[in-house]
């Protein structure tokens, strides 16, 4: 006899939430959030619930309600205003990683409030942009910061405010504070090449190309690409991939392993080149950025990190400031007094 019984459909895995918290407070909360490509929810997990700005480990395209999507990589922050509607489609294999700070809506306000009043009271939110490029000193400061708290090494509710604050006030002042003095807005048909090269360069950042099959694979010409693209982002595309490179590199020089694998793994043509490069782009040679973001930690990476032609990260008292050779400038990170210039 057949059997008739209805079948039972297999149980979807119980899946747990992407987010976890790692510090909650009235006005700050921080957490990673680690989204898996298999997510039956991929496309829209993760409501925001605060006025948050994350740093993203992986790439993905987001694209906000409203706005035309972009690519989410680690050369860049990601910007949401409380309740902000999004959806992401997957461009990496590893999923979507992200470190995120949320702070409350007054001091959202009151960090937007001295570089643009009229953005601040904006009854959508005080975040005025929905990502924003950054110096590769801020990406290694905020991998320094959410190090010690997922550790445990920094719990007092009143620093971790401190450091926050501190921390998203400057990526403020680099993108909203910044927004008068950078270049033209690009078109809309440029921008959309710009970011079509950088979500093909994010999903095989390893890949050894020419800028002629860079071009063909994005649908224009080599001179067109170079041109645009350095003209939308003030970045030449060399320099791009080798920004996503060595900030992808940050993360494993920090899980301990091999600097010769890490070097032939992530695309540069030798162990010196390697170093070379972060050690130019950083200030610190990989094997140093491994001992400062490794527990015990000490002072901030603010004080060792490069800054070259970038806007300050944070304020030092002077005994803090440091000098990198001779031929460097001591590196005053005094927020107050300085220009930011053209990115």
């Amino acid at each position: 006899m057949p059997n008739h019984a209805p079948r039972r459909s297999a149980a979807r895995p119980i899946e747990t939430s992407p987010d976890r918290v790692l510090h909650a407070s009235r006005e700050v909360r921080i957490g990673a959030f680690r989204c898996p490509l298999d997510r039956h929810d991929f496309a829209t997990a993760g409501p925001i619930e605060g006025y948050t700005i994350g740093f993203p480990r992986t790439a993905v395209w987001i694209e906000h309600a409203g706005h035309p999507p972009f690519v989410a990589d680690p050369g860049i922050v990601t910007i949401y205003n409380l309740g902000q509607r999004y959806r992401r489609q997957p461009l990496a294999p590893d999923g979507d990683r992200v470190d995120w700070f949320s702070v409350s809506r007054e001091l959202a306000e009151s960090l937007v409030a001295d570089l643009d009043p009229e953005a601040a009271a904006a009854p959508g939110g005080p975040f005025p942009v929905p990502f924003a490029r950054i110096p590769m000193a801020i990406y290694c400061h905020q991998r320094w910061l959410f190090n010690r708290i997922r550790r445990g090494d920094l719990h007092d509710p009143f620093e971790i405010e401190q450091e926050v604050t501190m921390l998203l006030g400057t990526v403020l002042r680099w993108t909203v504070g910044n927004r008068r003095r950078t270049r033209a807005t690009p078109s809309q048909r440029h921008q959309d090449l710009v970011e079509r090269t950088r979500a093909t360069l994010a999903a095989d950042p390893f890949r050894r190309s020419t800028v002629r099959d860079l071009a063909a694979r994005v649908g224009t010409s080599p001179f067109h690409l170079c041109r645009i693209f350095h003209r939308a982002t003030g970045l030449t595309l060399h320099h791009h991939q080798l920004e996503i490179r060595t900030r992808l590199a940050v993360e494993r020089v920090e899980q301990g392993d091999s600097l010769s694998r890490v070097a032939f793994e992530l695309g540069f043509s030798s162990h010196s080149h390697f170093t070379a490069e972060f050690r130019r782009r950083i200030g610190l040679a990989p094997s140093r950025l491994r001992t400062a973001l490794a527990p015990p930690f000490g002072r901030s990476l603010a004080g060792q990190v490069h800054l070259p032609k970038e806007p300050p990260l944070v304020s030092l008292p002077p005994q803090h400031r440091q000098v990198f050779g001779p031929r460097r400038r001591r590196i005053d990170h005094r927020i107050a007094g300085k220009g930011f210039p053209r990115q």
